[in-house]
């Protein structure tokens, strides 16, 4: 004799397995959800990041023209031509006074 009682087939969660079904697809739809926007952030982030190197790009190339336009228009020859230009000439002995800054 066997002391085991007999479940009916109702008692046995005839329902639970529906509601874990239920809770897998909405978890796996917010999985779902939180990929794609996770995604949408990190495309966007890259997005911001290319456009500030290519501005720093930008920079850095005009900077470079700059510096050289600058050594240019210092260079003993074009300073030599612009006082020509402007009728000056170099100062005759005793014209130059050099202040000291104490």
């Amino acid at each position: 004799m066997s002391l085991k009682k007999s479940v009916p087939p109702q008692a046995r969660g005839g329902k639970g397995w529906l509601l874990v079904l239920a809770l897998g697809l909405m978890a796996c739809m917010v999985m779902g959800l939180v990929l794609v926007w996770s995604n949408i952030e990190r495309m966007d982030t890259t997005y911001f990041i290319n456009i500030a190197q290519n501005e720093l790009r930008e920079r850095r190339d005009l900077r470079a023209k700059l510096q050289v336009e600058r050594e240019r228009l210092l260079s003993p020859y074009e300073l030599r031509r612009r006082a020509e230009e402007f009728g000056m000439r170099e100062p005759r002995p005793g014209q130059v006074r050099r202040m000291e800054i104490q």
